[in-house]
């Protein structure tokens, strides 16, 4: 049996998701769920769990992410049913930590942001361990 990679299984879930969408949610393009405005704090933080892969996000994080996209004008109706170009917005703010406003880019975590675990050094600014660690060599 063949193996089914993960961008041929992202592929097949956005070629079906309309269809998905109409048949589960009874909504089409473009309509939102009924009764839907925009997501609570647990279903935002439980979208960004999905999306990044990390269980443990700061909720404090998640509820000022949520509140500057809330923020943006038509965003509320797009969290309610996001699609692939909100979904990778919200990645990439978990990664860095900021997010747009205004054409410029705002901090909303540094020591919660993604990016330092995944190229494994402390947080910038923070304390990485017991004193005077940082004057022992590394581990290989």
């Amino acid at each position: 049996m063949a193996e089914l990679g993960r961008r041929a299984f992202l592929a097949a879930v956005a070629l079906f998701k309309p269809s998905f969408d109409s048949l589960v949610l009874g909504t089409s393009k473009g309509e939102l769920a009924p009764g839907r405005f925009s997501p609570s704090s647990e279903e935002f933080l439980a979208l960004s769990a999905r999306l990044t892969g990390h269980a443990n996000l700061n909720r404090a994080a998640a509820d000022a992410l949520l509140k500057a996209l809330l923020a943006k004008p038509g965003y509320a109706g797009r969290l309610a049913r996001p699609d692939a170009a909100l979904e990778r917005e919200i990645i990439v703010a978990w990664y860095t930590g900021t997010y747009e406003a205004g054409g410029e880019q705002r901090l909303f975590t540094h020591s919660g942001a993604l990016q330092w675990p995944a190229i494994g050094v402390p947080t910038p600014g923070t304390c990485a361990g017991r004193f005077g660690a940082w004057a022992q060599p590394p581990r290989t």
